[in-house]
């Protein structure tokens, strides 16, 4: 009886320290679309609350934070000023810099496969969704030309077209907008 006893109790410690939640790399892939894009965020994070989640450098030091809203989600500083704000809606993310959302970038999503970057009725940048035989990609196109990437569709790449918005910010919010079905 003591031998399964020690057997029950090794086996439990082994799933306790395999569940153990740790701080994971902050890369997400679309779920529900196979080959879809991966995005990295070269900071790791941990949920600190049940609607915020923070972005740590590899010092431990808080690098921004998430605030989640029912309609969307806000990119912080560590202070909790605003960097960005994101609202959602079914066919359409706005992106701003203000609480007010005025003057935003949207993101519209056209159909199934389509979507295009705006800002002030100016089409930034446009992306398509296309899959044949040598696979899935997006073709992007924007004032400099097309370009096409192995992926699947994924709106919130768009986001990588915004230009005043700092690369690793701009990883984040296409991490958080994948993690959200766009």
């Amino acid at each position: 009886m003591k031998f399964y006893v020690k057997i029950l109790c090794l086996s439990f410690l082994i799933l306790t320290i395999g569940c153990k939640e740790n701080n994971n790399s902050a890369s997400s892939e679309s779920s529900g679309e196979s080959g879809a894009a991966k995005y990295n965020v070269p900071y790791t994070s941990k949920m600190t609350k049940a609607d915020k989640k923070k972005y740590f450098d590899a010092n431990d030091n808080v690098v921004y934070e998430v605030k989640y809203k029912p309609d969307g989600f806000k990119l912080r500083t560590p202070s909790s000023t605003l960097l960005w704000k994101v609202k959602l809606y079914d066919q359409k993310i706005k992106i701003s810099d203000n609480e007010e959302n005025h003057n935003p970038y949207e993101i519209k999503i056209m159909g199934s496969n389509e979507a295009k970057l705006v800002k002030e009725d100016k089409t930034l940048a446009r992306l398509k969704y296309e899959e044949d035989a040598q696979g899935k990609k997006l073709v992007i196109t924007d004032d400099s030309g097309s370009k096409v990437v192995e992926a699947g569709y994924a709106p919130s790449y768009l986001v990588q077209y915004l230009s005043e918005i700092p690369k690793d910010q701009k990883d984040i919010l296409i991490n958080e907008l994948v993690s959200k079905g766009y």
